[in-house]
């Protein structure tokens, strides 16, 4: 696992697709990490944007302070996922 410490900027997404593998709806939410556990990590989500078939429909700055527990351990490529239920997956 990667040497994570407070301060690094993350990115959270969210989506659903329709057919295939292209995103219809996605969330992108950008933040750092303020807080390392042995198995989560404690996020500052500071904006969010929003895009819907490809092309950005919204935009904003958020505060929010969410949990993001880890997840597993990528087999193809050995990235780390995090995830939250509302908010989804961090890859590092």
């Amino acid at each position: 696992m990667k040497n994570l410490t407070a301060g690094t900027r993350v990115q959270a997404h969210t989506g659903s697709n329709s057919m295939g593998t292209m995103f219809v709806y996605e969330t992108f939410r950008n933040g750092e990490i303020i807080k390392v556990n042995g198995k989560s990590i404690r996020v500052r989500l500071d904006d969010e944007r929003r895009i819907t078939n490809g092309k950005t429909t919204s935009e904003k700055e958020t505060n929010i302070t969410a949990t993001f527990a880890f997840w597993k351990i990528r087999d193809d490529n050995g990235k780390v996922l995090y995830k939250n239920k509302m908010y989804g997956i961090i890859t590092i």
